[in-house]
């Protein structure tokens, strides 16, 4: 295969992420047409049977031992980094519908997929961090309708029904992940053969949420600077680092092994963009203010996996290095 296939092949999601938001901002009309119809409601159910489809349950299992990490991991990742980030999100110098994006994509649970696969690029526990992800994923259903409504209640920038949200994210998100690990039992063997295809149309669907998005805010997006982009990308990876600093400190107190440690850390700094993305979807805004609260959804999101998987690679060679020795 060519270097270049390869290297799309690889980073498919943060180029497509990188195309969905230059093409909706130039050329919008397709976007908004599309955004007219059902489509972002069809596409995060697709993202969500897939991620059903795609989730081994065997591994799950395989994590319980590690209650210390596990309990730390849930209560850091659905409670104290939304507490912190959110905070911080409206302390931070931005228009006041980047600070309300910044603070939704805090108060989201962990990564659906690229948390596992760096921690298994770091020579981490990938047991644990599949454990935490469908854990937090499962319970995030029930707790980021409480976080948000409390902490963007109380910062006076959204009026928000918990309970309408709860319904609407168990119908938006659980029940397609239910339904694709149900049929998982008969096409699991199909599944795990075609692994790459099948994250490749989750993909394809996450990706046109935020098109979408953009293009109905084309309008506002093109008033933006580019130093407004940077500001925006600078305060969510500077939220990250500091996701980062906590998990690693916790852990040492913890005195939970490397390959624990490497798991919690980068499960508890990183937030889903296809949970956020959803959750946007409900909320009671004008269509404007949503596609510039998914800005800083996607720049946070690229951004933490870009330095993750510098974190993860470094890692790796300290842990090849050590077994050669």
């Amino acid at each position: 295969m060519p270097r270049w296939r390869r290297f799309v092949r690889n980073q498919f999601l943060p180029l497509g992420l990188a195309v969905a938001a230059l093409s909706g901002a130039v050329a919008p009309a397709p976007g908004q047409y599309m955004a007219a119809l059902p489509t972002q409601q069809v596409a995060v159910v697709i993202i969500f049977f897939c991620s059903g489809l795609l989730l081994r349950l065997d591994e799950v299992k395989a994590a319980l031992t590690a209650w210390r990490a596990t309990v730390w991991g849930t209560v850091a990742i659905l409670g104290i980094t939304p507490v912190i980030g959110a905070w911080l999100a409206f302390q931070l110098p931005l228009a006041p519908e980047f600070q309300m994006g910044l603070a939704l994509f805090c108060c989201m649970p962990t990564t659906l997929s690229s948390g596992i696969a760096l921690t298994g690029q770091a020579r981490g526990n990938v047991a644990l961090a599949v454990l935490l992800t469908v854990l937090t994923n499962l319970l995030g259903i029930f707790t980021v309708p409480v976080v948000l409504t409390a902490l963007l209640g109380l910062l006076g920038e959204v009026r928000l029904s918990a309970t309408q949200l709860l319904g609407q994210l168990l119908l938006a998100i659980l029940l397609p992940l239910v339904v694709g690990q149900f049929l998982r039992r008969w096409v699991a063997a199909w599944v795990d053969r075609h692994r790459y295809t099948v994250g490749l149309v989750s993909n394809l669907a996450l990706i046109s949420v935020p098109w979408m998005k953009f293009s109905q805010s084309s309008r506002e997006l093109g008033q933006l600077g580019p130093a407004t982009l940077a500001g925006i990308a600078v305060s969510g990876l500077a939220i990250h680092g500091l996701y980062l600093l906590l998990g690693l400190g916790s852990c040492r107190l913890l005195r939970l092994p490397l390959p624990l440690t490497k798991a919690v850390v980068l499960q508890v700094s990183q937030k889903t963009m296809p949970v956020a993305l959803t959750v946007l979807t409900f909320l009671p805004l004008p269509v404007a203010t949503k596609g510039l609260m998914a800005i800083p959804c996607v720049t946070t999101h690229l951004g933490q996996i870009v330095f993750d998987a510098l974190i993860a690679t470094r890692w790796a060679r300290r842990a090849d290095a050590a077994a050669i020795a």
